[in-house]
């Protein structure tokens, strides 16, 4: 078996969403890991999924012509992870295994309680938003959450010739680690998503029942944003301060006056967001010297508990490519992440684009800060940034080299 020198990560340039090409050299090929292969709505990438999927199969053939992956990893079931397996030309290349978080498990009864309590508030919020008529960032980022189930059934039934299925993690810590002949001489680490019954429950997005049968209730769409009160029992900011002026209060109550009755349906839709990322897979390649942290969207329950523990953190040391969590957001890399465990010898790659309705994404002291430790920091929308810090440009990817 030939030794593997250098490992090779491709971040393709979709946008708003998630799409990486892990490439390792082998005796006979080179073995490759996809993670991810989906935008979203709100932050298409330079040209369409369907010209990206074309790209990406393209760039997986092998000498005899056939396209071949020897792993796919889906890290969760949001669009802009998935949407790139809607197309049916994923029929047509070869992979060995699809991994998969263990919440997508078609047997597990837990599992299936967490997907149906996710996927049933998603379609609630989504028909009660277009039935108020709610702008297209409001259910852009709702119907990320939507089952996606043709991307869903290419992973769980389609492409060609594959092995196997794995729901990851397993029960038994001492099977979160593992090894597959289909990657010769990596070893793979699942960190996440927790079975801690603490952190599963943050898993399942908040009910809001009541709010969510006042939406469905409304059957006339407006433009306005919804009150749950009448008009007539509603005082207006500048006439509660005219009317009682005489009273002090604080900040925070004069906030909670200037927005009564708004904001709830979208933090319904973001709770939503946050229960669906929660299931995200938090993975490490390990390769010789190279430790490759691929985070999806986890965010603090998955972090947290990877953080606490004494050999994953051990491990989080180690990182030298990381794959920047949920787009750069503010709460998908920890603080204590960057500063106590990044070492000055690491890659970043942020698959991400300025999206109005987001505009603490990417969020600016967060690639500062990265930044401010590695000089191999590189955005997938900065495509007129000059090679740099040992990054080479394509027109629709960026890709580095990592020593092993």
């Amino acid at each position: 078996m030939a030794e593997t020198k250098s490992i090779t990560v491709r971040m393709y340039n979709v946008g708003f969403g998630d799409s990486f090409l892990v490439m390792i050299p082998g005796a006979n090929r080179t073995h490759r890991v996809l993670v991810d292969c989906g935008a979203h709505s709100l932050g298409p990438g330079p040209v369409s999924m369907k010209e990206m999927v074309h790209q990406i199969i393209s760039d997986v053939k092998d000498a005899d012509g056939k396209s071949r992956i020897d792993v796919v990893v889906c890290t969760h079931r949001h669009r802009d992870h998935v949407s790139g397996f809607q197309n049916a030309l994923w029929n047509r290349v070869e992979v060995g295994e699809v991994w998969m978080p263990w919440t997508e498990h078609p047997t597990d009864g837990l599992a299936r309680r967490i997907r149906e309590a996710q996927s049933q508030r998603a379609q609630s919020l989504n028909l009660a938003l277009a039935r108020l008529g709610a702008d297209d960032g409001m259910m852009a980022i709702a119907e990320n959450s939507l089952t996606n189930a043709r991307a869903m059934q290419m992973l769980h039934k389609g492409f060609l010739n594959v092995r196997r299925r794995r729901f990851l993690p397993v029960e038994k810590k001492s099977g979160r680690s593992f090894s597959t002949p289909l990657l010769p001489n990596v070893e793979i680490h699942v960190l996440g998503p927790s079975r801690d019954e603490n952190v599963i429950r943050d898993m399942e997005p908040t009910k809001g029942e009541s709010y969510l049968q006042f939406l469905l209730s409304r059957t006339v769409s407006t433009s306005g944003r919804v009150r749950p009160f009448r008009e007539d029992w509603i005082m207006k900011p500048g006439l509660y301060r005219r009317s009682f002026g005489h009273m002090e209060l604080t900040k925070a109550q004069q906030s909670s006056v200037e927005n009564v009755g708004s904001g709830t349906d979208f933090d319904l839709v973001t709770k939503l967001e946050k229960a669906v990322n929660g299931t995200s897979l938090m993975l490490m390649f390990v390769c010789g010297r190279a430790h490759l942290l691929f985070s999806g969207d986890a965010q603090w329950g998955t972090w947290s508990a990877a953080l606490a523990d004494p050999e994953w953190s051990e491990m989080l040391s180690k990182t030298t490519f990381y794959k920047v969590g949920h787009h750069a957001s503010h709460n998908a890399t920890p603080r204590a992440f960057v500063e106590k465990h990044l070492s000055k010898k690491f890659s970043a790659m942020v698959s991400t684009r300025f999206v109005k309705k987001w505009p603490e994404i990417p969020r600016g002291p967060l690639l500062s800060a990265l930044r401010a430790r590695s000089n191999r920091v590189v955005r997938s929308d900065e495509s007129d940034v000059p090679d740099a810090g040992g990054f080479k440009r394509k027109p629709l990817y960026v890709e580095t080299t990592l020593a092993v």
